[in-house]
């Protein structure tokens, strides 16, 4: 009787119903061997070094700016709806609500998180030579420790341009005073919020765009020219199902 693994390696690689799940089986294998003894010993503090600064302080005008405008369209859409029923100044707590839970983390956190995924994609293809235990704790774990450091002080700057910027356009838009828009905002905001905002910023979608971006790029050929849109593409799909699981968990009522 043949094994499960080499009646799968007899199946053909485009297969319909494998294909879409091979890289989540990569991710998933990847991830596991980066719990390896040998990871700490053999990590690389000059590549780490270099992508913190990539990651973060050149992400920095991609988040500020992406801040700016979804608040800023967040902003102008709410209060605009909210003057229809005289409830402007209430609506602090509908914008603070939607960026803290889901439109923060799923706009301003996965630009951030496309832009991780296709560089990593794009690297990745080029090591095919190194076996998956290898790969993973040489290229990965200093790469995903970076992206997890560098997403904190991201998503504290995110938070703060977002709010401050709809702080200055709901007074223009109707509200009577930015005072009243944060306090509106702040009797709506509970601990568990802003628990949501850093979990999926600072964990759940820096590692969705890092093992996505690696693992697509190891299913690539080096001359493989989509393989950054594969990988974002991917780390979409797999960042909205798991923020949604997240949000189901925390919010089940």
């Amino acid at each position: 009787m043949q094994s499960g693994n080499s009646l799968l390696e007899r199946l053909p690689r485009d297969s319909v119903t494998l294909k879409p799940i091979e890289p989540l089986g990569r991710a998933i294998r990847l991830f596991l061997y980066m719990f390896s003894p040998a990871t700490l010993l053999e990590f690389d503090w000059r590549i780490f070094f270099q992508k913190c600064l990539w990651l973060g302080w050149q992400s920095f005008p991609l988040i500020a700016l992406s801040s700016i405008f979804v608040a800023g369209a967040l902003t102008i859409q709410t209060v605009n709806e909210m003057r229809a029923f005289r409830a402007q100044d209430l609506s602090g707590a509908v914008i603070s609500l939607g960026l803290l839970r889901e439109i923060g983390p799923l706009t301003v956190s996965l630009a951030w998180s496309a832009r991780v995924a296709a560089l990593l994609a794009d690297e990745s293809k080029w090591m095919g030579h190194m076996p998956d235990a290898q790969f993973a704790r040489q290229f990965i774990f200093p790469r995903y420790v970076a992206g997890l450091l560098m997403s904190v002080p991201l998503s504290g700057y995110g938070l703060v341009i977002g709010f401050a910027t709809a702080c200055i356009w709901a007074p223009i838009l109707g509200v009577s005073s930015s005072n009243d828009f944060l306090q509106s905002a702040r009797v709506a905001i509970d601990d568990k919020d802003l628990v949501v905002y850093f979990v999926k910023l600072i964990l759940l979608n820096p590692t969705v765009a890092c093992f996505a971006g690696c693992a697509i790029g190891r299913l690539s050929r080096a001359n493989d020219k989509a393989v950054a849109a594969n990988a974002v593409t991917a780390m979409f799909i797999a960042a909205c199902i798991t923020n949604l699981i997240y949000t189901f968990i925390m919010y089940p009522h």
